[in-house]
């Protein structure tokens, strides 16, 4: 027996033997064949059992070691008939995924977990996702609270930007009136910085020149000097402040604001009660601007603008008026003084600077305060203009005491 096992592994080390690509299902109906044929060949004979091969010779194979073999080759049978289940789950889920391919979509299902281990590993992702969520939403906002206790660190209550030290503090701030922090105070000079006006040009010109600050740390124009909309709800604080005035700058970008007639009365009432001045400056945009939104008891004004060139000389009614200590005359560099016709002007207009038939300087009083009017469109700073401005504010002073 010994002799014919040896030479059954010489003639098989010297075989080649190539196995090809089959499927699964094959090779395991292969191995369950083979065995039937094994058992098949099996006789028993007492405690020995004889295998026939080929003729040649007889091996005796004792029953214990027969049993081993049958019970192991059960066992092979059932592992592989779980592999061919196996097999046939995978192929049922590719033919529905080329199913799905075929239609030029995905396949609209998940396929399901197959094992405890699947469900954990998913599930797990799944919380991991949660954290890291949680986790970024947390960095977040320590990165914000680390910004606002530097800025309420590196600056004085005093010195930083009041929005965003109070925003930082948590409650409302100080400044242009809005639903959530209540009403504003009240600035005596106020400066429009709405519609068609031209925050890096001249309109900052007349800013600097009036004295109205922005804010420390990023210079941007708000807070209660600075009027963006006539029919917002600051002004609709602003128009029964008293001894006050409310600066227009040149209107360079645009025509200004067309107001409804809301903003409209509300201007009216700011100009005829408390002692106010509405200080128009620049051209005929400027012109228009009080034609279109300023009216009287008579119904309006219909100023004409008019270019005439200078210089413009201060006239008599300027005595005993702010205009009194500026310039005997008013230069008019090129093309950047306007004025309007002085037969356009109504019968109560008061003309402090003029030349030929235009007025570039003129007060229209209107009940308890008044409308002036400069016609410099402060594209830089020439001194005669400058003080005719300051003088401009000034106004409201003169009147209180006249009264």
């Amino acid at each position: 027996a010994a002799d014919s096992l040896g030479d059954g592994r010489r003639q098989g080390s010297t075989r080649s033997v190539v196995w090809p690509r089959v499927w699964l299902g094959v090779f395991a109906s292969a191995v369950v064949v083979s065995g039937v044929v094994l058992l098949a060949g099996l006789s028993s004979q007492g405690s020995r059992v004889e295998l026939q091969g080929d003729g040649q010779k007889v091996v005796a194979v004792p029953e214990k070691l027969l049993k081993q073999m049958s019970n192991e080759l059960a066992m092979d049978s059932k592992t592989i008939k779980a592999l061919n289940q196996h097999v046939s789950t995978l192929d049922s889920a590719v033919a529905r995924w080329k199913s799905g391919k075929s239609r030029g979509r995905a396949p609209t299902t998940k396929m399901p977990a197959e094992t405890d281990e699947e469900r954990f590993l998913e599930a797990r992702a799944a919380k991991s996702a949660e954290n890291e969520k949680a986790i970024a939403m947390a960095h977040a906002k320590q990165v914000l609270a680390e910004k606002q206790l530097d800025l309420l660190r590196d600056f004085p209550y005093w010195a930083a930007n009041s929005g965003q030290s109070d925003a930082a503090k948590g409650h409302g701030q100080y400044g242009e009136w809005r639903v959530n922090r209540g009403p504003p105070y009240v600035a005596a000079t106020t400066l429009f910085s709405g519609t068609g006006v031209n925050k890096g040009g001249s309109a900052n010109l007349v800013r600097r020149i009036v004295g109205i600050k922005t804010s420390f740390r990023f210079h941007k124009w708000e807070g209660d000097s600075f009027l963006t909309d006539f029919d917002g709800p600051q002004f609709r604080y602003l128009y029964r402040n008293v001894h006050s005035q409310l600066i227009i700058p040149p209107l360079e970008l645009s025509g200004g604001p067309l107001l409804g007639w809301n903003a409209i009365h509300r201007l009216y009432l700011y100009v005829n009660y408390g002692y106010n001045s509405l200080i128009v400056t620049g051209g005929p945009a400027s012109a228009l601007f009080i034609n279109s939104n300023v009216i009287n008891t008579d119904g309006g004004y219909d100023l004409e603008p008019k270019w005439i060139d200078g210089p413009y000389e201060r006239q008599a009614a300027a005595a005993g008026t702010p205009f009194a200590a500026c310039a005997a005359t008013l230069p008019g560099p090129g093309t950047q003084v306007h004025g309007v016709a002085i037969s356009s002007l109504p019968r109560e207009a008061i003309s402090y600077y003029e030349t030929g038939d235009v007025s570039v300087v003129f007060e229209i009083p209107s009940g308890e305060g008044r409308v002036i009017f400069l016609g410099f469109d402060f594209t830089e700073p020439v001194i005669p203009w400058v003080h005719a401005l300051i003088a401009a504010t000034q106004f409201t002073e003169f009147g209180a005491d006249k009264r």
